[in-house]
């Protein structure tokens, strides 16, 4: 009682210090100070009190965004999250023969359950409820040991720093010519081992079945599984430099495929960063009947503050029993938050791999109290696809007389982030097409202009 009556006391100075502001001091811990120098509270009493005032605070204006269900002993979890993306997209092509219908459409509609079992094992279920129903990802992780975890089921796999982030949380609408899917492999099922051995360092080694979201392999006996593995470090979460983020990661992926099932499966295309234009279509000559796929990236962000940069390459090598070729790809991209929030407090070096999260705006947007306003972000990028090893004659793999084999695109941002959970953003994309190699034949568009408007909101 007698502990009890002491922290009563110094709660209520507490409480009187903060309606008059000449009370004994002019903040809390000056007044705990002068409340254990008059001997109300011992030096453990008084950090007792300052302990609970510091929680406080931290809560003070804090509502959680999950729906999060948990056992009574706090071991388990269950929360349900989703997220749903409107877009609208505007394209103008040229020639005008070419040119796109503007339209509305639902990017993206997911809804899901992940959490944790008795502490470490943790499990995902989403699916995706777009123009079709699908499985998104699937999986049990199980974290017994944080330095190396076990993961099972479909996941997403480490290749790339954008494709590690969520498309949620990305600079633009829509990823760079790096995530095509005969660069990266993005969401397989498998099995990946990983795991954070020292802060900061980050590892995965996955062996997936390399056809893709929701794809097995077949009977064929030259195709195989898919070896990845992926190293990044942040320097800034090493080393505790603050507001900083200075991340480096490496990643390579190893596969024999099966030339027919990778084909049709895979479908080595991209569509051009607008999404408004299909270009690249590869398909393998009668003579290919074994293909090598070796893939090798690299990635770099480094954040100040508000500014941030990051870039990324990669290329894949198709190393058929006829032919070897290549295909390259690589962005650059630089964004400034206006309203300076910091980048490094979005920033995750988790076991799959650092990656970039979500921004909380320093005042989210009130328009009752006329004061917060969000957070403001530009951007501007570039990125190139170079697919031109892959002609209309080539010996291995070929591509068809209407289709480009390299594209270079600009794009500018605009994001505003109304609170954590709802963003509105705006992408100007302008893409050239080459085609090299296909001149005579080429049939397609030689530049796109996009406009893509998104509205955002994810739980």
């Amino acid at each position: 009682m007698k502990l009890y009556n002491k922290i009563l006391v110094g709660a209520v100075a507490l409480a009187t210090a903060s309606i008059s502001a000449n009370v004994y001091a002019d903040s809390t811990q000056d007044l705990i100070d002068a409340l254990i120098t008059k001997g109300v509270l011992t030096e453990n009493e008084g950090a007792l009190l300052a302990k609970g005032r510091k929680a406080e605070k931290k809560s003070e204006g804090t509502v959680s965004k999950k729906l999060e269900l948990v056992s009574p002993d706090g071991k388990s979890t269950m929360k349900v999250s989703g997220r749903v993306q409107l877009d609208y997209r505007y394209f103008d092509a040229d020639p005008e023969s070419k040119e796109e219908e503007s339209e509305f459409n639902i990017r993206r509609a997911y809804l899901g359950v992940d959490g944790k079992y008795n502490e470490h094992i943790g499990y995902k279920l989403v699916g995706s409820f777009g123009s079709s129903a699908l499985l998104d990802e699937a999986f049990i992780n199980l974290g017994y040991f944080k330095p190396a975890q076990l993961v099972f089921g479909q996941f997403k796999t480490s290749m790339s720093l954008e494709e590690r982030t969520s498309s949620r949380f990305l600079n633009f609408t829509e990823r760079s010519y790096v995530n095509n899917v005969g660069i990266t492999e993005g969401k397989d099922t498998g099995v990946a081992l990983h795991g954070t051995p020292t802060k900061g360092f980050n590892y995965s080694l996955a062996v997936v079945n390399g056809y893709g979201q929701n794809n097995g392999t077949d009977d064929s006996s030259d195709d195989s599984l898919a070896y990845i593995g992926h190293v990044d470090v942040d320097l800034a979460t090493m080393n505790e430099w603050k507001d900083k983020v200075f991340h480096i990661g490496a990643s390579t992926k190893f596969q024999d495929i099966d030339v027919s099932n990778y084909m049709s499966t895979v479908k080595m295309e991209q569509g051009s960063l607008g999404k408004g234009f299909k270009f690249y279509a590869a398909s393998a000559n009668a003579g290919v009947t074994e293909t090598q796929l070796r893939t090798f990236g690299g990635e770099l962000a480094f954040a100040n503050g508000p500014y941030k940069v990051q870039a990324e390459y990669a290329t894949t090598n198709f190393d058929s029993n006829i032919d070897d070729q290549d295909i390259k790809a690589y962005y650059l991209e630089a964004a400034w938050l206006v309203t300076g929030e910091n980048y490094s407090d979005s920033y995750k070096s988790s076991s799959m791999g650092g990656k970039f999260d979500r921004i909380k705006p320093n005042s989210n947007f009130n328009p009752e109290n006329g004061k917060g306003i969000g957070a403001w972000e530009v951007a501007l990028g570039y990125s190139k696809f170079d697919a031109s090893d892959i002609t209309q004659a080539s010996a291995g793999y070929d591509i068809t007389a209407a289709y480009a084999n390299e594209a270079k695109t600009w794009r500018a941002g605009l994001k505003w982030i109304l609170d954590p959970n709802t963003r509105i953003m705006l992408s100007y994309v302008d893409t050239d097409f080459d085609v090299s190699g296909n001149t005579s034949a080429y049939t397609g568009i030689t530049d796109e202009k996009a406009l893509n408007i998104r509205t955002q909101f994810d739980f």
